[in-house]
């Protein structure tokens, strides 16, 4: 069996719900097809507390992160370490610090098709901003639709996270 190669798209850069990602490649239609992202985010940004079946694997390139999984809590992870969530298990993340973050993440195709849905434009003259309540009824819309579990303002408060 040959190896899959695969050529980088040129596709720019989205905002999705305040953090930027571009989309290293387009995976294929099959279930298993892989997607590799880079994802930067800004100095106070967060991913609210979320599961999805599909495993996800950071390497981050700058800065430093926390991640919260509901089987370890909090923990944080520094530039060259590799943060691995499973499937099925509940996470977060947030950039507690003042400096940028950026890391390559990398999964199974339908957080490709996720982080498509929810995408803004990104022009490198704007600004980043946190979601607004209307992008955060998106998210919730979005999530029910792939089959994706978003924890609510309250859960995402036990954990220390506050939503617009």
């Amino acid at each position: 069996m040959q190896p899959t190669i695969i050529t980088p798209s040129n596709e720019p850069t989205f905002d999705v719900l305040g953090n930027l990602i571009q989309f290293l490649n387009e995976p294929g239609t099959g279930q298993d097809d892989i997607s590799f992202m880079t994802a930067t985010l800004p100095a106070g940004t967060l991913v609210p507390l979320h599961s999805h079946a599909d495993p996800e694997l950071f390497f981050l390139l700058k800065g430093s992160l926390e991640v919260y999984q509901e089987t370890a809590g909090w923990n944080a992870a520094a530039s060259g370490q590799f943060i691995t969530i499973p499937g099925n298990i509940k996470h977060a993340v947030r950039n507690a610090s003042d400096e940028v973050v950026r890391a390559i993440l990398v999964s199974k195709a339908g957080i490709y098709d996720f982080f498509r849905e929810l995408a803004r434009p990104f022009t490198p003259e704007s600004v980043p901003n946190p979601p607004t309540p209307e992008e955060l009824t998106a998210l919730y819309t979005a999530a029910s639709r792939h089959g994706y579990w978003i924890g609510s303002p309250v859960e995402n408060a036990a954990i220390g996270i506050t939503l617009p």
